[in-house]
């Protein structure tokens, strides 16, 4: 009975585990502004990992729509406010989830690894 549990941990540490992907969600964005100013909200994209999907320019007013992770989002209002001198305006949605680069992915599992709930759990399953 014991052997088959350990097995068991071990089979599924290898596979779940090691092999984990970390997620992270991505938005729908759709960004208005002054037309003159289009040159900038598009760069605030490339600039946070975007991907700029269409874009409408009228004779006083742009639509950027892009996709990009919730991460970079944080902090774009104020940002945005900057570009237009106050006048543009931003709607997200949840889009999906993406896999993170694996670089981060590796510095967010060497952080979790770090944590005290992440010992406690290795040493809670190692009686298992």
């Amino acid at each position: 009975d014991f052997a088959f549990s350990r097995a068991s941990y071990f089979a599924i540490k290898e596979h779940f585990v090691k092999k984990a992907i970390v997620l992270e969600p991505w938005m729908d964005i759709e960004v208005s502004g002054p037309s003159a100013t289009s040159g900038d909200i598009i760069q605030s994209f490339n600039a946070r990992n975007g991907n700029l999907t269409s874009l409408d320019v009228s004779e006083n007013l742009c639509t950027v729509f892009a996709n990009a992770p919730l991460q970079g989002m944080f902090g774009y209002t104020t940002h945005l406010r900057k570009m237009t001198s106050g006048v543009g305006t931003f709607n997200m949605d949840f889009k999906e989830y993406k896999p993170v680069e694996e670089d981060t992915a590796d510095q967010l599992i060497a952080a979790y690894q770090d944590t005290k709930e992440y010992k406690n759990l290795q040493s809670s399953l190692a009686g298992v």
